[in-house]
């Protein structure tokens, strides 16, 4: 801490909170590997003994980040959802908004899925998915012969490698990126159909 520099004091649960907003700053900057319990502690201002009363230790922390990391997912895929106009319009709203929030938050897309472990899988996070699949499949949008699980699975594994390609710059590189609006439909075009056709 520099000289003339005083620790802060925090009321109880608003330490919690600075330790993870400061823990994001650091994930932004370094990675999940790059920082540890000690460097946070001086960066939020408090001791280095402050953190561990509320993480146990730093994967504590990072488990914490992942949560936030899904409430914050599940809440972008539902608000699209609730937007849509019709199942295929769903089913695409849902993929510009996991490509849009892997890219506005970057980091911690990168560690949900790096640094998982099943028992951490929020199933309620791709529930949005396979609803939509669901419909998209009664209103003749999708194929009806396969469970609505499979084709969602599908769908998350294309958009999953799309948003990955996309944030690695491997699309640029292959000269196979595209706007994200024609980039979805055209990823799309394929799986999905016109039941009136």
């Amino acid at each position: 801490m520099a000289a003339g520099a005083t620790r802060r004091t925090y009321h109880h649960g608003a330490l919690r909170d600075a330790l993870l907003a400061g823990a994001r700053e650091l994930l932004a900057e370094r990675g999940a590997e790059g920082f540890s319990l000690n460097e946070l502690a001086r960066r939020v201002g408090v001791s280095s003994a402050a953190p561990y009363r509320h993480f146990a230790d730093r994967e504590a922390l990072l488990s914490a980040l992942r949560d936030e990391g899904y409430d914050a997912f599940g809440a972008a895929q539902r608000a699209a959802a609730a937007q849509a106009t019709d199942p295929a319009d769903r089913i695409i709203r849902l993929v510009a908004a996991y490509l849009s929030f892997a890219e506005e938050n970057n980091a911690i897309f990168g560690m949900m899925f790096r640094y998982w472990s099943w028992a951490e899988v929020r199933p309620d996070t791709f529930a949005p998915l396979v609803d939509a699949v669901t419909e998209a499949q009664e209103a003749g949008f999708l194929p009806a012969g396969q469970s609505a699980t499979t084709l969602a699975r599908t769908i998350w594994c294309t958009v999953h490698g799309l948003t990955t390609l996309r944030l690695t710059g491997g699309l640029t590189k292959l000269g196979l990126d595209a706007p994200t609006d024609q980039l979805i439909r055209d990823t799309f075009a394929a799986i999905l159909r016109d039941p009136t056709g």
